[in-house]
């Protein structure tokens, strides 16, 4: 339930930032604003005795989150969300390759077929992938994909090296602000009308998923929480159905169908004690 629950919240991002750009709001603060007003947080966890921040914390922060915040939505802007979400969730790809590399953890062939049943799944979902093919968008697209990877591996790597999840969660966003500030500078201050959209990415879409999604990764495989992490397109697609009046197709259906299949299967893989 864990890293199905952070997906959820993951999913809501995509409504509120395109709720908030026809808002009026900044796209570079949004993208800014995520860890910038996230990073805070950080601070009193620390002064609460609540963690610390080491060198796993700037690995995720410098290495995962950061070209993850960045890549991500620029994508979006240049080759439409569909396209870019089918890039990001390459991710469960790019984990499997890693793991037995960096985490000593093999896959099996049903590991890999329910890797490739969750990715056709959110083929579908997002519609095909209709959009530009721009070159750099898609270098942008498939670096979210890589970053997102990254994350996974460095927060289960550290988990697995005695970590705590605050070490590798929340005092990674730190890190990955600065980096995301020194990558976009946006003109201007936000207005008090952008202040709550920023403030909702922040917390929900940013603390509380973190906290939930290593919280999982300290507890099973890396590539188990990558294709659970899939139901997040199935809920951004349910979310924009619900509040912006976004039709579905039964092939998106079709999608959700396979997404939610693979990530229940994949929450129960005998292994590890089951937490997802």
């Amino acid at each position: 339930m864990l890293a199905s629950t952070a997906a959820v919240f993951w999913g809501t991002i995509g409504v509120v930032y395109r709720a908030a750009s026809m808002s009026g709001v900044s796209g570079e603060w949004l993208i800014v604003g995520r860890p910038l007003v996230a990073a805070p947080f950080s601070l009193l966890l620390l002064a609460a005795g609540r963690g610390r921040l080491s060198r796993w914390s700037v690995a995720v922060g410098l290495f995962g989150l950061a070209p993850l915040y960045v890549s991500y939505f620029l994508a979006v802007g240049i080759v439409g969300a569909a396209v870019a979400s089918i890039l990001l969730y390459t991710a469960p790809l790019w984990v499997a390759l890693l793991s037995p590399l960096l985490l000593d953890e093999r896959l099996g062939p049903r590991a890999w077929a329910l890797i490739a049943s969750g990715f056709l799944g959110v083929v579908l979902v997002s519609g095909g992938g209709n959009g530009s093919l721009n070159p750099g968008g898609l270098a942008l697209g498939l670096c979210s994909g890589v970053s997102y990877a990254f994350y996974m591996v460095l927060a289960r790597l550290a988990s697995k090296k005695g970590a705590q999840v605050e070490e590798i969660s929340i005092h990674a966003i730190p890190v990955a602000a600065i980096a995301v500030l020194a990558t976009l500078r946006p003109g201007g201050v936000p207005s008090p009308s952008d202040v709550p959209w920023i403030l909702y990415l922040a917390v929900a879409g940013t603390i509380v998923p973190y906290i939930l999604h290593t919280w999982a990764l300290s507890l099973v495989e890396a590539y188990r929480v990558s294709v659970v992490s899939l139901v997040e397109p199935v809920a951004a697609v349910a979310l924009a159905h619900v509040f912006l009046g976004e039709a579905l197709t039964p092939m998106q259906l079709l999608g959700a169908v396979l997404v939610l299949s693979a990530a229940l299967a994949s929450s129960r893989i005998s292994g590890e004690a089951p937490a997802l």
